[in-house]
């Protein structure tokens, strides 16, 4: 399994590469990490799945990394996009991008609404790991996947692809939802 992992920090701010880099090196995946403005000079096409990285927070990128990521539109094979990585998904499909209406810091929960692969063996209650002032609404061809007391918008999945996208960041405490897409990416495969 080769999973490409999209920093979408600047080159030097690997805070939320490494940890997706540890689960992914143990689950005995073949990682490799690129930085967002090297979209274009890599195949693609040639990953099983990509991962989109989070960013440090403050950091105004949505607008400004569209250009990087039109590929998304067109890429038909497993995508998650973690918190910059949701709100550039988000927002290249046509969700408003909301600065400063629903931030939250630290552990919170999260309800999971619908069943899916993305969540399977894990509670519908989870703990997970937060770190955003800014969040997006739901995109027209989204399904509305989770959600928590304070962000609407927790995780949706793209109604024809197996394109997802997580508010929060699994890689801290929740690598089974990595482990998860692996599977999805596996499947997607055969």
């Amino acid at each position: 399994m080769k999973i490409l992992i999209i920093n979408s920090a600047e080159a030097k701010i690997r805070e939320f590469v490494t940890p997706i880099e540890k689960i992914l090196t143990t689950a005995r995946s073949n990682a490799q990490m690129i930085n967002y403005r090297e979209c274009s000079n890599i195949n693609l096409n040639s990953f099983d799945g990509i991962i989109v990285s989070g960013s440090p927070q403050g950091d105004d990128i949505v607008e400004h990394h569209q250009p990087y990521f039109q590929w998304l539109k067109t890429y038909k094979k497993p995508v998650l996009g973690i918190c910059a990585g949701h709100h550039i998904t988000g927002f290249m499909f046509g969700a408003n991008y909301l600065r400063n209406v629903e931030p939250e810091s630290g552990n919170c929960l999260v309800e999971v609404l619908k069943e899916d692969p993305l969540f399977y063996g894990l509670p519908k209650s989870l703990l997970v790991r937060q770190m955003h002032n800014d969040s997006i609404t739901l995109p027209d061809q989204f399904i509305h996947l989770a959600q928590s007391t304070i962000c609407f918008n927790q995780a949706m999945r793209h109604s024809n692809k197996p394109l997802y996208t997580l508010q929060f960041h699994p890689e801290f405490l929740n690598p089974e939802i990595i482990l998860n897409f692996i599977s999805i990416c596996k499947k997607h495969e055969d």
